[in-house]
């Protein structure tokens, strides 16, 4: 909501665009307060597959020995350079006489796979910390993934110093800066949509891990007294309202109304009416007069008067408005900002209905298979979408809960992860949504030494990292039943089947 009222935000300038207006804070706490009250519950994914439907297909998993250990810790994250397991991790869990399990060994072989795979599975709660030193692509990967499956996730982020900075001996570009950051905060959003806290330091994390295994309790309990403050009802969407007080008012080409429109568009938004007594002291108030003054006067308001009757409140001035653009819904899976955009989805605005086809994965001055691919043959088969590459972009990888909303009132997700585009944000998105047992179709291609990403050549640790996560995240899409493809077309085609079928 916030994201929106600065894009609609009055005046003109980049001061303009960081202020907020009384009306604007008023309606965000009375809707917020409102939610709360009602402890307003999470609304159906509708891409979700069906119970049914998920014992048969997803899951496909190895089986685990009866005799498999079940350690009560599983350390993922980063490794080898980082030492934070030896020196930090381990020493406490055995202070607290916690069991573990320590993936990082000084020599790695391919009987590993099983045995880490089965010590992840059987673990109590699954530890994950993303360390700067490393690219942490799986590891990013991993974490929204489990955050997905609504495991016991405790997660520990760091963050990246800026261009320059060191990883495996080697600076880093401004571009794959932004890119690892992109990942880093489109984890941390998926895993706080989850109400599950980040957490900044190991032996903070640690000692929440030790009462959660003691309690028997999941991070999402973790409280104020354990120095942790989960983010309490995340899905909550308050962009609607605000957008529908913008459509409204916009429709009568004026910058400020009489009061008569004023309860047209009170209604238009509310479904409600707005009583002459109280629009008589909205006016009495911007008088600065008793009611029984006013004797009939009519007194135009402004946008933000009806936005503080809509949160029950009243404001002494009306704001001019400069001419609002129309608002798009659509915003982009590593955007930062909600941008105005001319309908290029194939479908109404808002979440009402749904859309057949989510055109999620990399994005970039080089991909075009949305525009090429994607939307021709969609199109012919009369099917809607949600392009969140529609919009300008920027590097932040915030995921708005905007386009979270359009993306789960999607009943086919689909990710292009290309051979362009380092896509972390993009490879967490579906890493996520494959954990909440969604409809998936995937489709990875694999970096070579001759890909260039953003003009800039890979190196070989590189390529071996971004490749990595690739790897993990088409292992864990074959093991849940996702189709993983490699070629675009195929994957497009078997997208537009599955959403013919439902």
């Amino acid at each position: 909501m916030l994201q929106v009222a600065r894009e609609c935000s009055a005046g003109d300038g980049a001061s303009a665009a960081r202020l907020l207006s009384f009306g604007e804070i008023c309606l965000l706490a009375s809707e917020l307060q409102q939610c709360y009250d009602k402890e307003t519950p999470q609304p159906p994914l509708l891409s979700k597959l069906s119970e049914k439907t998920c014992g048969e297909k997803k899951r496909i998993e190895r089986k685990m020995s009866k005799s498999s250990p079940k350690y009560e810790v599983f350390l993922g994250g980063s490794c080898n350079p980082t030492t934070w397991r030896q020196k930090v991790a381990i020493p406490m869990l055995k202070d607290h006489g916690i069991s573990f399990y320590n993936p990082q060994v000084s020599h790695w072989e391919e009987a590993l796979v099983e045995v880490e795979y089965q010590a992840k599975q059987t673990a109590s709660v699954v530890f994950i910390v993303l360390d700067r030193h490393t690219r942490n692509v799986a590891s990013m990967v991993e974490a929204a993934y489990m955050a997905g499956c609504r495991r016991k996730l405790v997660v520990v982020m760091d963050s990246y110093t800026g261009p320059g900075q060191l990883i495996n001996g080697e600076p880093i570009s401004e571009r794959e800066y932004q890119d690892l950051t992109s990942g880093f905060n489109t984890v941390r959003d998926l895993v706080e949509r989850q109400e599950i806290p980040v957490f900044g330091e190991i032996t903070h994390a640690l000692n929440c891990t030790a009462k959660i295994l003691r309690e028997d309790i999941y991070p999402q309990d973790l409280g104020s007294e354990d120095d942790v403050k989960p983010v309490k009802y995340p899905y909550l969407q308050l962009d609607d309202k605000l957008l529908k007080i913008h459509d409204a008012f916009i429709n009568t080409n004026s910058e400020q109304i009489t009061l008569a429109e004023a309860q047209v568009v009170y209604k238009m938004v509310t479904n409600k009416e707005l009583t002459n007594e109280e629009l008589q002291m909205i006016v009495a108030f911007k008088k600065g007069i008793d009611i029984q003054e006013l004797n009939g006067m009519e007194l135009p308001l402004g946008l933000w008067d009806i936005l503080s009757r809509m949160s029950q409140r009243v404001i002494g001035w009306a704001i001019p408005r400069r001419p609002v653009r129309s608002i798009s819904t659509s915003s982009s899976s590593s955007s930062g900002s909600t941008t105005s955009t001319t309908n290029t989805n194939n479908s109404t605005s808002g979440n009402s209905g749904g859309r057949d086809i989510y055109l999620g994965g990399s994005v970039g001055e080089r991909v075009t298979w949305r525009e090429e691919l994607a939307v021709p043959l969609l199109l012919k088969n009369g099917l809607s979408y949600f392009n969140p590459a529609a919009s300008s972009r920027c590097s932040s990888g915030r995921l708005l809960p905007m386009e979270a909303v359009l993306m789960e009132h999607s009943r086919v997700l689909l990710f292009v992860i290309t051979d362009t585009t380092r896509g972390v944000s993009a490879m967490t998105l579906a890493s996520h949504y494959i954990g909440l047992g969604c409809n998936v179709v995937l489709c990875v291609q694999m970096l070579t030494e001759s890909s260039l990403v953003d003009g800039e050549q890979l190196s070989r640790h590189a390529l071996k990292d971004y490749n990595r996560g690739r790897t993990y995240l088409v292992d864990q899409a074959k093991k849940d039943g996702i189709s993983v493809y490699s070629d675009i077309q195929e994957a497009l085609e078997c997208a537009v089947a599955k959403a013919q079928a439902r």
